[in-house]
């Protein structure tokens, strides 16, 4: 049975599996005629003890995340792409990829980089994928690099 997307979500963080969902992402949206919603999350958690009131900070983060969405979007219009839609969301990356976000765009399939934390890292701070693959409603597709050895 094969299922036809229509809204698929890309999350993106600037790592290099990101890059990789992101790459899938155009893909999958061109074979289903998808929109392409290309999401960054600037995780607040960290910066309310730093700059709670600086909002600097904040502003410079969310040009840096419209500036690297905006390339993602160019390169997708390139590939002949044209229904794509950037996100930006302030707050925890966890819960907004997992649930808010998809809710929020009707988003049907959610594709995200595997963080390629160790067990002890993921014991630590939690990988964003795992939490997002309990939590959320819809297909997600965790993408790897097929290079890299964990």
């Amino acid at each position: 049975m094969s299922h036809h997307y229509q809204h698929i979500m890309v999350a993106i963080d600037g790592s290099y599996e990101s890059e990789l969902a992101f790459e899938k992402g155009v893909n999958v949206a061109l074979r289903n005629g998808a929109e392409l919603i290309l999401t960054h999350v600037v995780d607040t958690r960290a910066l309310q003890s730093v700059a709670t009131f600086d909002t600097y900070i904040y502003e410079k983060l969310e040009q840096e995340a419209k500036d690297v969405l905006a390339d993602y979007e160019k390169q997708a219009r390139e590939r002949g792409l044209d229904n794509i839609k950037q996100v930006i969301e302030f707050g925890n990356p966890k819960t907004l990829l997992a649930r808010d976000i998809p809710d929020k765009e009707n988003v049907d399939l959610i594709m995200v980089g595997a963080t390629g934390l160790n067990t002890f890292e993921r014991l630590l701070i939690g990988s964003s994928s795992e939490y997002i693959l309990r939590h959320a409603k819809v297909d997600l597709l965790i993408v790897r690099d097929s290079e890299k050895t964990f």
